[in-house]
């Protein structure tokens, strides 16, 4: 196989091209193979699992990701590979930057039914969620850039008017991120002008015990996002206390700078330093439980529009 490959990509050269590639570079496969690599990961991991072997370099260093995902395609068409779902969830977004920079013909209504297609072909979990190897791979390519478009989208969508297209990619989001849950739509019903009912919907998910604690947090950052500081106040202390009764040290530690932002906001200085005292007691709690963990590190350990 020439090097051209990589601008030409491998849509065009024959199975047994491909293959002999593989083979050639230190990775033999048959279809039965793959079939198998197939039952438990996704191209992307599939490609992983070859690394060890690849003999590759140059042109061909990545070429092992580009057959693996090409082979998908041929082999497990029935089923919808990440990077498909990818390229139908960018299309769509693109489709609606379009619509919110006025384009009139903007092909949004294409785009939602070639994702509501890909969704239902997709294999869920028990819970009606993606499996999460699947959702790492199909957001893997996504730049930061590309997060905070999608963090935003059906705000903007929302705020110009667009209130369908908000609404359903509103729910696209909640569908690839359950924890969000409730709250883009929320986030959604204050951009088209019911605040009060929207910061209601996301106190009543803060009050939701069954929800996961993440879920609950990012409730809390709903309402940091719509500027909401005394509801943002009362519900964070509330979650905190309850937190610190439950036990939950990430939890609490979790909202100390999403406590810690909201009373700067309010210029509360008494709570500040309360709140300075609550943040030590927590940390050595947090030391006792896990020794030698000198920082806490948690994903979600600074305040975020959603996330």
């Amino acid at each position: 196989m020439e090097k051209s490959w990589q601008t030409k990509g491998l849509k065009d050269y024959p199975t047994e091209a491909l293959l002999g590639t593989l083979g050639h570079y230190g990775v033999p496969v048959s279809e039965a193979d793959y079939r198998k690599l197939a039952e438990t990961a996704y191209p992307l991991g599939i490609a992983q699992q070859w690394k060890g072997s690849w003999k590759g370099t140059g042109p061909f260093k990545d070429y092992v990701v580009a057959a693996a995902v090409e082979l998908w395609r041929r082999w497990m068409g029935d089923r919808v590979s990440p990077q498909e779902f990818t390229e139908g969830l960018a299309a769509l977004m693109n489709a609606l930057v379009q619509r919110l920079n006025g384009q009139q013909d903007a092909p949004v209504p294409a785009a939602f039914e070639r994702l509501k297609s890909l969704r239902s072909r997709l294999t869920l979990d028990d819970k009606g969620a993606l499996p999460a190897p699947f959702l790492q791979e199909a957001l893997a390519p996504f730049s930061e850039k590309d997060a905070e478009l999608f963090d935003s989208l059906a705000e903007s969508l929302a705020a110009q008017g667009h209130q369908e297209d908000a609404a359903a990619f509103a729910e696209i989001e909640e569908f690839l991120l359950p924890d969000r849950r409730g709250i883009s739509q929320a986030v959604v019903r204050a951009a088209r002008g019911e605040r009060e009912p929207a910061i209601q919907d996301l106190k009543n998910l803060i009050h939701d015990t069954t929800r996961a604690p993440i879920s609950r947090l990012l409730a809390v950052d709903g309402l940091i996002h719509l500027q909401a500081w005394i509801d943002a106040s009362i519900e964070g202390r509330t979650l905190l206390a309850e937190a610190e009764k439950a036990n939950d040290i990430h939890l609490a530690l979790d909202l100390v700078p999403r406590l810690e932002h909201i009373f700067k906001q309010q210029n509360d200085r008494a709570a500040l330093l309360e709140l300075m005292g609550t943040q030590e007691r927590l940390e050595a709690q947090h030391d006792k439980m896990h020794p030698g963990h000198r920082q806490h590190r948690h994903q979600h350990a600074q305040p975020q529009r959603r996330r």
